[in-house]
Order: C-alpha cells, then sequence, then structure tokens
C-alpha cells in the first residue's frame, strides 16, 4: 500500500527504482510501471546486498503486521531481525541514504493530554501490542546504525488513507467497516490521518531533506479525529448512514488506569506533525480528497458490498 505509494513518487522524480519482494508478493499495485523488481528474502543478508547493489537510498517499507498472538515472533523476526539484516546489508552496499518507516504506534502518549511529538518518549512497553514493540525495536536497530556510519532516518506514518489499499491495511479496514455498515475499530482517544499519497511524498521529501538521526512523523495537522469525526466524515464523503452501534461505541471511556482497553487498543494515535511539515514540507492533502479517492477505489474494486 504505502510502497507501492512510495514508487510512484519516486518515477515522478524521474529516479530510477529497484523494489525488493518475494516469489509470492502480489505486485498488482506496481504492474505497468517502469521499475525493476529483485526477488529476494528480508531475512537473507547475501540476497539484499545483491538487491542494493548500485543503489544509492533504501526506503525500507517491508513490516509484518498482525494482531494474532500467534503471529508474535513472526513479527520479531520480520520487523526487527529483518531490519537489522537490511541495514547492515545497505551498509555493506554503500548505500548513500537510508529512510526506515516505522509508525506512529512508536511515539509516546504526554501524560498531560498535550498532542504527541518525536520529542515524546516511548512509555507503552506495558501496554502496546507485539507489532508495536517489534516496531520500536526495530526503529532503535536503524538509529544504531547511524553510529556505524549509515546516513539513516525515521519516518513514523499516521493512518494512511487512500487508492490500491489491497490487503486492506487496518486503516482501509476501518472504512470498509464503516461502508458495510459495521462499528469500526477506534481507538478511543484519536487517531490520526493523512493521504497515502503524502506519506509516500514524505518518504522521499525525508531522504532529500532530512537530518539524519532524526524522527519525523508524517500525519496530518488537521488529522486528529475522534470516533465522532470519523463517522461523521465518512458520512459526509461517502453518502451512506452511521452504522446503528456508533452512539454506543462513541460513549466508551478508557478502562484501567492506562487508559487502554483490555485488548490493547492504543488510547491514542494522535500526534503533533508539526516537524516533518516544517522541515521536509510534508504536504497535507485534504482528508476529503484522501477518503473520497479511497472510497471511490474500493468501490471500483469490489470490495463494497451494494
Amino acid at each position: 500500500f504505502v510502497g507501492s505509494a512510495l514508487v510512484r513518487s519516486l518515477l515522478r522524480r524521474g529516479i530510477t527504482v529497484r523494489a525488493l519482494a518475494r516469489r509470492t508478493s502480489d505486485l498488482c499495485n506496481i504492474a505497468g510501471l517502469d521499475l525493476e523488481v529483485f526477488y529476494g528474502d528480508l531475512l537473507d543478508e547475501e540476497s539484499l546486498i545483491g538487491a542494493l547493489h548500485g543503489c544509492d537510498t533504501l526506503y525500507h517499507v517491508a513490516a509484518y503486521y498482525s494482531t494474532a498472538e500467534a503471529d508474535s515472533q513472526t513479527m520479531y523476526e520480520v520487523n526487527v531481525r529483518g531490519t537489522k539484516t537490511v541495514m547492515r546489508a545497505a551498509l555493506k552496499a554503500g548505500v548513500q541514504r537510508v529512510v526506515h518507516t516505522s509508525t506512529i504506534g512508536t511515539i509516546g502518549q504526554p501524560v498531560d493530554a498535550s498532542l504527541a511529538t518525536e520529542e515524546t518518549q516511548f512509555n507503552l512497553w506495558d501496554t502496546c501490542s507485539h507489532y508495536v514493540k517489534s516496531k520500536y525495536l526495530a526503529e532503535l536497530v536503524a538509529l544504531s546504525m547511524c553510529n556505524q556510519g549509515l546516513a539513516v532516518v525515521v519516518v513514523n506514518p499516521c493512518a494512511p488513507v487512500g487508492p490500491r489499499d489491497i490487503k486492506p491495511s487496518s486503516t482501509g479496514q476501518r472504512l470498509l467497516d464503516y461502508l458495510h455498515g459495521k462499528q469500526p475499530s477506534f481507538a478511543p482517544g484519536g487517531i490520526n490521518f493523512i493521504s497515502v499519497r503524502d506519506v509516500a511524498e514524505g518518504e522521499v521529501l525525508a531522504a532529500e531533506r532530512g537530518r539524519v538521526g532524526e524522527k519525523y512523523i508524517l500525519g496530518h495537522m488537521d488529522g486528529n479525529l475522534f470516533l465522532s469525526d470519523f463517522l461523521a466524515l465518512m458520512k459526509r464523503v461517502s453518502g451512506v448512514k452511521q452504522p446503528r452501534a456508533s452512539r454506543h461505541l462513541l460513549e466508551t471511556r478508557f478502562l484501567g488506569e492506562t487508559g487502554f482497553l483490555k485488548d490493547h487498543k492504543p488510547r491514542a494515535l494522535t500526534c503533533n506533525p508539526g516537524k516533518a511539515i516544517r522541515e521536509l514540507g510534508l504536504p497535507q492533502t485534504p482528508l476529503e480528497t484522501a477518503f473520497a479517492e479511497a472510497i471511490a477505489w474500493f468501490r471500483e474494486n469490489g470490495y463494497v458490498h451494494t
């Protein structure tokens, strides 16, 4: 989803692109694009060195996401060990610049209820999911490579919205749940949404303008939505009535002193993305546009039952 949007951003700039893929990967999102596909494995350092040969910039966008406890070991293998492997390969291949894609989930939540920034220390270890833990550890691995001479910049995308969400992502599933009349899963304290095209542009801008060793939240300044805001936006853009259960869930309160639900839903995925806007020039496509593009794509590609 994000990777194919990134490919398009690079190609629009006239940059030659080589993409790493597995033999089993679904490549429909990049079908017909002018790029080279290199088949390899994120855990095979030799194949990665070959993939990176001749490349000046690496965008590490690959990760394994799951909410199942049974998949936790795989997430640590792919997200942590895979990141360590690809960073070592980049160093050996002489890559000049690395953009490591983390997640807004690895940004801590301020205790005073202010909006999180890149300076907010991660304080969610005891309550977050294995996915977030694996991505936090991967982020530490990536940043540690700066000490070995690898020029790494980390980006922390918020919830991306837009076309070609084929899986779909957890964000895309929220849109689909709404369109199917179901109550979408939502962080009680809100979520920051952003166009997937803007996330992709932010990745490229991080390579061009980002400061080595720094983190940049890729979010929308007006993107912090509570469930009520999300439902209203979906109704306005899609023309579909809100799910019946909305009123009950809108009244849901945090459970326990940590502010987390028992199933590891984050208290909030909100933030202040001002740093990326100031330093990178991160685009700010209107949320209505991003949501409309996503909804149109889901409808055109048979994801929405009419």
